[in-house]
């Protein structure tokens, strides 16, 4: 564990503000225990020596060692984080406020965003999502104090975090059968590589005002994606706007030098008008459909369940990357880079062995090497790292495989709102992720036993459900209940 000290009390009686952050005589003023300052309280001064002005010089004789009291102001090793500049050093929970606050938001987007995306298109949404972010988040650095930086934390993701998924979702309509998982790849390969760039920006501009301005800054010029990016085909079709799905595909064989026949174009006509909604299925919510077919409601509620495990354990070791040895920097960038990897090995095994039999393997991967790591000694740092390391590999496999096999098992026109309504419930866990370094005080392990536990049960479940690999993409839910009686069910 990195034992480096970030705050520690302030004693005016001894020193200012301006003194040496950790001075020899530290260990006569504050307990210190295994290579740790307590930053909380500290003696109490003799009532004898308190008038007495030691110039930055405390002996021992000075402090009452049977009396601690709290402390009232501390001096910070660096004074470029939120925590420094907003006196935040013995709130802890304030500190770990922000992050599950962020995943409220995400929490209150995801099904909302589903709904719009189903219903006026994924584009619209993505493109929405991308720019408030980058205005709130914008605002955000200029936060004046903790609790409208909480405010602005709450609405980046409140209002625009629904981007990501419709993105996901425009990339994999977007393509074929055979595409679907190159697509979802080079998405969220994207999304490691940005995780990544964050790491190295963070760790050459590292005041956290200067980083939210340089991170949001160019989410605003993406707006210009209303021009450059092509609303999703099947969504086009499925709501029977056939004419501009065949303008879509016309400019896509341009580009691509391919001719269309009228006849494929007929085709597409067809399609539509089978496709088409009824006006039953239009008016009725998402919630009413689902809860009249049993099939699809038992994978609503197992998928939620595996997406809580894929966001509570995916944050919650990249949260916990921090306190693992060394530069913490250093350590988030190398629990992003290892994020890569996970993705080509993603890529060349979901489309030979399965979604089922990979997610399966990956979740239960990751938990076996969570719960490892949880019981290796502390001396064997090298195989600590390891696992760690290992198991935030398989997590990101099997939070690729989900994203994927959600979509396959539900229909065009409800697929938004449902993979929507499985990432706000996966948000119950990236809300929890964020408070487990806590569980440290009373267990050093218990975050990793937990991580590894709901791993392998989600591994288990998965096992029960049907293969998607090479089955057409449902647009109705008849289709979708379905797949189980298809022949690649296995």
């Amino acid at each position: 564990m990195d034992n480096s000290i970030v705050t520690i009390c302030l004693i005016p009686e001894c020193e200012s503000r301006n003194t040496t952050f950790e001075p020899q005589w530290l260990q006569n003023a504050i307990p210190y225990d295994k290579d740790n300052f307590d930053n909380c309280v500290r003696y109490s001064s003799n009532e004898t020596s308190s008038t007495y002005n030691f110039n930055n010089s405390c002996p021992s004789s000075f402090f009452n060692y049977n009396q601690l009291e709290g402390c009232e102001s501390w001096i910070y090793e660096n004074d470029n984080t939120i925590v420094s500049e907003f006196d935040l050093a013995c709130q802890s929970w304030k500190q770990t406020l922000v992050g599950t606050i962020n995943n409220v938001g995400q929490f209150v987007c995801m099904p909302l965003s589903g709904i719009i995306s189903d219903r006026f298109g994924r584009r619209t949404i993505l493109i929405a999502g991308i720019t408030i972010s980058g205005i709130v988040g914008l605002a955000k650095s200029f936060a004046p104090n903790y609790w409208s930086f909480i405010l602005f934390e709450f609405l980046d993701p409140a209002l625009g975090s629904g981007a990501y998924a419709a993105g996901f979702i425009l990339a994999v309509e977007l393509v074929g059968p055979q595409q679907r998982v190159l697509g979802s790849t080079i998405v969220s390969g994207f999304y490691a590589v940005g995780e990544i760039i964050m790491g190295v920006v963070a760790l050459l501009s590292p005041y956290w005002r200067t980083l939210l301005r340089i991170i949001y800054s160019p989410a605003i010029l993406l707006i210009c994606y209303f021009w450059l990016i092509p609303e999703s085909v099947r969504w086009l079709v499925s709501k029977g706007k056939s004419e501009e799905a065949g303008r879509q595909l016309l400019r896509a064989a341009q580009i691509n030098k391919v001719t269309l026949s009228s006849k494929s174009l007929e085709v597409l006509n067809v399609s539509s008008s089978e496709h088409l909604p009824s006006e039953e299925v239009i008016t009725k919510s998402p919630l009413l459909q689902i809860l009249r077919s049993p099939t699809l409601m038992v994978r609503l509620i197992c998928c939620s369940f595996w997406w809580i495990t894929c966001t509570f354990t995916y944050y919650g070791l990249s949260l916990n990357s921090v306190s693992l040895s060394g530069n913490i920097y250093v350590n988030f960038i190398l629990v992003s880079l290892v994020e890569i990897p996970g993705y080509i090995t993603y890529y060349f095994t979901v489309d030979r062995f399965g979604r089922k039999i990979c997610l399966s393997i990956a979740f239960l991967g990751s938990g076996i090497s969570c719960i490892a790591f949880a019981f290796v000694p502390a001396d064997i740092n090298g195989l600590k790292i390891f696992l760690y390391l290992f198991g935030k590999f398989c997590i990101t496999i099997a939070f690729t495989v989900v994203y994927v096999y959600t979509t396959e098992l539900f229909p065009t026109q409800l697929r938004h709102s449902l993979l929507g309504t499985c990432s706000m419930f996966g948000r119950m866990g990236s809300i929890v992720a964020p408070q487990t370094p806590l569980l440290s005080v009373y267990m050093e392990s218990l975050p990793l036993i937990l991580f590894g536990g709901t791993s392998i049960v989600s591994g288990c479940m998965v096992l029960f459900f049907p293969e998607t690999l090479n089955t057409k993409l449902p647009d109705t839910i008849e289709e979708a209940e379905n797949i189980s009686k298809s022949k690649n069910d296995r």
